[in-house]
């Protein structure tokens, strides 16, 4: 209905880059998109768990021409800082 009546739209993102870059695609799909809200103002603390970092730019987020999301999860690093019990046993 906003798009009917002109109305931008700004979807909240909970947390996390997969979370981000999922949203991110599908606002870009969005013609009354405005932004994209997210929890934190500086995403570069995600850049630890992706194999690339988010491609931010002047406040500006960039998706990627990779298939997909285009990132994907560095499991490896994962692994390295879970939680006792919760997948690095």
């Amino acid at each position: 209905m906003a798009e009917a009546y002109y109305i931008p739209v700004s979807p909240h993102d909970a947390s996390g880059p997969i979370n981000i870059m999922a949203g991110a695609h599908v606002s870009a799909t969005i013609p009354n998109f405005y932004k994209l809200e997210t929890m934190r103002y500086d995403l570069s603390g995600y850049n630890p768990l992706i194999d690339v970092p988010l491609d931010i730019r002047k406040g500006h987020l960039y998706l990627s021409e990779k298939p997909g999301l285009g990132i994907n999860l560095d499991e490896e690093f994962l692994r390295a800082h879970a939680v006792p019990g919760y997948g690095n046993d």
